[in-house]
C-alpha cells in the first residue's frame, strides 16, 4: 500500500508531443486554386449589423475569419452549398458534430496549461482525449462511406479519411490509446482516505461506494438517479476504477486539482510499467491531432455553427432557403426576406417579411417611405442576404435568386463625433469617396439616406453624379432616400415604398410595395394629427380682430 499526505507536490512538466504533418485533406470551403484570404474585416459589417450575426453563428476565431472574407468565386459558393446540403442529413451531421467536438477536446487537452502543474492527470486526460478523437475519426469516416455524400468535395474528404484510418500511423494512435486505457483501468485500484492521508492499493474486491449509496437511497425511498461514469471519489471510503467505454461521449473537460494528482501518483507507483508506457506513447509523433484534421474540424464548425442558428430560428417559424446564386449581371428575386440581426436580437419579435425584385437590366432600386417605417431594416436585410449568399449559407427568406455581388459596399449615417475635425457633410463626402474608389463591377452598393446633411438641391445634384459614376463602373445600387425627385429622375429605376395602415396613415406596416414614391402624404397626415398643417399654422399666425388696436 502507498500513502502520501494531502499536501502540494510539484512535477516536471510533460514534454509536448511531437507534431505530424499528416496526409493532405481537401478543403470544404475553398477551391483548390484559391487559398483563404487574410484581409481586414470588411467595413460594411457594422452597417449591416452582421457583427451580431457573426457572434451568433461563428463559434471561434477561424469561423469569424471565414465570415469576414466571403469568396468572389461562384464555383466556391456552389461547393459550399453542396457540402451544406449533405451536412443537413442527420446521420452525417451527427458524425461531423462528434468529430469536430472530439478534435476540439483533444487539442484542448494537448495544450492545457494544467499539464505543467498536474503532469499525471494531464497525461491521462490527453490519452483519453486522443482515444475519443481516434474513435470519432473512425466513426466519421465510416458514416461518410455509408451515407455516400452527394457533394464531390465531401466525397473527397471521405476518401482521404478512409485512407488515413487505414494507415499504420493512425492505427498506432487508435489501437495504442485503446490498449493503454484498458491497461490503466485494469486491474482496478482502491483509493481511501484516513485522517489526512490518502492510500492506494490493488483492488481487494470490496464493493464501491456508488452501488452502496444507490442501494441505501432505494431503501429510503429516494430516486438515486442515473450514476455518472467516473464520478469523483467521496471524501472517504473506496472508489473503483472501471474500464473506459468503447465509444466515449465528448464532455467538457474538467481541470484537475492537486488531490487528484497525488492520488493518481499513488496508483502510478503501483503500476510503474504502465505509466512508463503512457509517457512513451504520448512522446511519440503519432500522439497528436495533425493540422489537416484540425483544419477539417474548424471548417465543419463553420457549417455546423450556421446550421445551429438555422434550426433555432426555424423552430420560431422563420423561413430559410439556400439561395440560387448566379453570375452577374442577373435578376434579384427575393420572397419573404427578414432582417436576421433584428430577429436574433429579440426572441419575442415576429419579423415582417418583404419581397423585392430587380430585373437583370435594372441597376438601381430606390426605397422611400415614412420615417421609422422599416427602410433601413429592409436594405440592411438585403445586404445580409448578399453576404450570406456569398458565403454559401442559407438565407432568411422563403426563396431567393441573386447574382454573386462582390464587392459589397455601404454608406450609412454615422453619429456625430466631437473628435472629428470635419463637419457632417465633409465626413459624408470623405466616406463616399472611399466607396467610389472601391466600387467595381459587379458590386452592390447600399446607400442609406446619403447626403442628408446638406440641402435638398445640393443632395439631388451630387446624387445624380454618384449614380452616373456607379453606372459607368457597372455597379448595382440600393438607395434609401428622402428625395422623391431623385427617384422619378432616374429612368428605369425600381421603386419600393413603405406602406402605412389604411385606417391610420400615421402607423407604418413595415411592408414595402413596388410603386412610385408616395410624395409627402405621410408627412401631411402626421402634421394634421399634431395640429401642424399649413392651415393650422396659418390660423395660429393670423392676427386677431383686436390686434393692432390702441386700448
Amino acid at each position: 500500500m502507498n500513502t502520501t499526505p494531502l499536501t502540494e507536490r510539484s512535477f516536471e512538466p510533460n514534454p509536448p508531443p511531437a507534431s505530424d504533418s499528416g496526409l493532405a485533406m481537401p478543403s470544404l470551403l475553398y477551391v483548390p486554386e484559391r487559398t483563404p484570404g487574410t484581409a481586414d474585416p470588411t467595413p460594411y459589417l457594422a452597417d449591416l449589423h452582421l457583427d451580431a450575426v457573426i457572434a451568433a453563428m461563428a463559434p471561434g476565431p477561424f469561423q469569424r475569419t471565414v465570415w469576414e472574407n466571403p469568396p468572389n468565386d461562384l464555383a466556391e459558393v456552389m461547393q459550399r452549398q453542396e457540402v451544406l446540403r449533405d451536412l443537413r442529413r442527420p446521420a452525417i451531421r451527427d458524425a461531423a458534430t462528434h468529430f469536430a467536438a472530439a478534435v476540439t477536446d483533444a487539442v484542448g487537452a494537448l495544450t492545457s496549461p494544467s499539464r505543467d502543474h498536474y503532469r499525471l492527470c494531464g497525461e491521462v486526460q490527453v490519452l483519453a482525449a486522443l482515444h475519443r478523437f481516434a474513435e470519432a475519426v473512425r466513426a466519421f469516416a465510416a458514416e461518410l462511406a455509408e451515407q455516400m455524400p452527394a457533394s464531390p468535395r465531401l466525397r473527397d474528404v471521405a476518401d482521404a479519411l478512409a485512407a488515413r484510418v487505414a494507415g499504420p500511423l493512425f492505427a498506432e494512435l487508435a489501437d495504442g490509446s485503446a490498449v493503454l486505457l484498458h491497461d490503466l483501468c485494469e486491474p482496478s485500484a482502491e483509493l481511501g482516505v484516513v485522517a489526512e492521508t490518502v492510500w492506494a492499493d490493488l483492488d481487494a474486491g470490496q464493493s464501491g461506494w456508488v452501488p452502496q449509496v444507490a442501494a441505501l437511497l432505494e431503501r429510503l425511498g429516494s430516486d438515486p438517479g442515473e450514476p455518472v461514469p467516473h464520478s469523483p471519489a467521496p471524501a472517504s471510503g473506496h472508489s473503483r476504477h472501471g474500464p473506459a467505454p468503447t465509444r466515449p461521449a465528448v464532455r467538457p473537460r474538467r481541470e484537475p486539482n492537486h488531490v487528484e494528482e497525488q492520488a493518481l501518483g499513488l496508483i502510478a507507483q503501483l503500476r510503474p510499467d504502465t505509466f512508463a508506457r503512457l509517457r512513451a506513447f504520448l512522446a511519440a509523433p503519432t500522439a497528436t491531432v495533425d493540422p489537416p484534421l484540425r483544419r477539417l474540424a474548424e471548417e465543419l464548425r463553420f457549417f455546423l455553427g450556421a446550421l445551429a442558428v438555422v434550426d433555432d430560428l426555424t423552430a420560431r417559424g422563420l423561413a430559410w432557403c439556400l439561395p440560387r446564386v448566379t453570375s452577374a449581371p442577373g435578376a434579384i428575386d427575393v420572397r419573404g426576406l427578414v432582417d436576421l440581426a433584428l430577429t436574433l436580437a429579440d426572441p419575442t419579435l415576429t419579423p415582417v417579411p418583404n419581397d423585392l425584385r430587380l430585373a437583370s437590366e435594372q441597376r438601381v432600386m430606390f426605397v422611400t417611405g415614412p420615417n421609422q417605417g422599416g427602410k433601413t431594416t429592409l436594405v440592411r436585410a438585403v445586404g445580409q442576404l448578399a453576404h450570406l449568399a456569398a458565403l454559401g449559407l442559407p438565407v432568411p427568406a422563403a426563396s431567393a435568386t441573386l447574382p454573386l455581388h462582390r464587392p459589397l459596399l455601404t454608406h450609412f449615417p454615422r453619429p456625430d463625433d466631437p473628435a472629428r475635425q470635419r463637419g457632417g457633410l465633409a465626413e459624408e463626402l470623405v466616406r463616399l469617396r472611399a466607396v467610389l474608389d472601391a466600387a467595381s463591377a459587379p458590386a452592390l452598393v447600399i446607400f442609406n439616406e446619403l447626403l442628408s446633411t446638406t440641402s435638398a438641391d445640393d443632395a439631388l445634384q451630387v446624387s445624380h453624379l454618384v449614380l452616373q459614376r456607379l453606372a459607368e463602373l457597372g455597379c448595382r445600387v440600393l438607395w434609401v432616400t428622402f428625395l422623391d425627385d431623385l427617384v422619378t429622375g432616374v429612368p428605369g429605376a425600381a421603386s419600393l415604398v413603405g406602406q402605412v395602415d389604411p385606417d391610420d396613415p400615421t402607423r407604418p406596416t413595415f411592408r414595402f410595395r413596388a410603386q412610385p414614391p408616395a410624395g409627402h402624404s405621410h408627412a401631411v397626415v402626421l402634421a394634421a394629427r399634431f395640429g401642424l398643417s399649413a392651415d393650422d399654422l396659418l390660423g395660429r399666425l393670423a392676427p386677431t380682430p383686436d390686434e393692432g388696436r390702441l386700448p
